[in-house]
């Protein structure tokens, strides 16, 4: 069977992008390699044995962490960088190794504890050839239009969604776009510039959220049409049914309810080139949920009690 592009089969799908990033992530480990990339990063031949152990041992010992391989143009021949960063504190670690089995010897909390704040945007862009045609051929052409635009830009391994791509990444906030082209390169640059999120349908959702809550924060703003980086703080999550999340953000002193179910399509497509079709989900806004909860009576709206911020 001659099977289509996925990227070309989920858009002929109609296959949203609210709710499909990485989830549950706000530590990321990016070690910058320019060897060749095997399709499953980890294996990648120009790490030992004990270094991609010692790898595996961080991402099971630091919670809600993910490795990233990265690369930049024109950097090859020179020390490979060793960058942590951590969205929930805006911070940044940064070293140079020799070679790669110094990581045996780096201690990644002092790396975690002294870390400064990011300085500079970090943008990634997966263009993982490797593991899927549609990361070569749609993430390096976003790469491309991006290059020169004053961004700590670089190529990444795979993040998740290869029928999405171009996937791009903004750290330290980690939020995840799907389905860039080169023209769309001067807007969202300005849109994070600027401290909004740009096109909410390119959105896929902020990786330190579970994937029903990264929906519906897009639903929420979409609702509301609030683009601003940090007018929404998250409040709780709670699930209603095996399907249905009930989630709630807090806009100034207003707490908004959002009420999200994963359902069924009736479609399928293939996750990623060379794959049979799969039936596709995706999340939709129901239920009389939305909306404030609360109100006073000298200004319409009830203060809400401290709550955790959002993960």
């Amino acid at each position: 069977m001659n099977l289509p592009h996925c990227s070309v089969a989920s858009e002929e799908a109609g296959e949203p992008l609210a709710g499909t990033a990485v989830e549950s992530v706000d530590r990321w480990l990016l070690l910058e390699v320019t060897d060749p990339w095997a399709p499953k990063a980890i294996e990648t031949e120009a790490l030992s044995e004990d270094v991609r152990a010692r790898l595996n041992r961080w991402l099971d010992d630091v919670p809600r962490s993910r490795l990233q391989l990265v690369r930049r143009p024109g950097r090859t021949g020179r020390k490979p960088s060793f960058i942590v960063v951590s969205s929930d504190r805006g911070a940044v670690s940064q070293i140079e190794i020799d070679r790669y089995e110094d990581l045996l010897d780096v201690d990644l909390d002092g790396m975690l504890e002294h870390s400064t704040p990011v300085a500079q945007p970090i943008c990634l862009v997966c263009a993982h050839g490797r593991r899927d045609r549609c990361c070569a051929q749609h993430g390096s052409a976003f790469f491309r239009a991006l290059q020169g635009r004053g961004l700590d830009l670089w190529q990444t391994t795979h993040l998740g969604g290869h029928r999405f791509a171009a996937c791009g990444l903004w750290l330290p906030e980690g939020l995840m776009y799907g389905r860039l082209r080169p023209e769309h390169a001067d807007a969202w640059v300005s849109a994070r510039a600027n401290g909004t999120l740009g096109e909410l349908a390119r959105l896929r959702g902020r990786c330190a959220y579970d994937r029903p809550t990264q929906a519906a924060e897009i639903f929420l703003r979409s609702r509301l049409r609030e683009s601003s980086d940090d007018a929404l703080t998250w409040v709780s999550t709670t699930a209603s049914r095996a399907d249905t999340w009930d989630v709630q953000f807090r806009i100034s002193d207003v707490t908004e309810s959002v009420r999200v179910r994963l359902e069924h399509t009736g479609v399928s497509r293939p996750v990623s080139c060379g794959k049979e079709p799969e039936p596709v989900t995706r999340f939709v806004e129901v239920g009389d949920s939305a909306g404030a909860v609360g109100r006073d009576q000298s200004t319409g709206r009830r203060p809400v009690q401290d709550q955790p911020r959002g993960r």
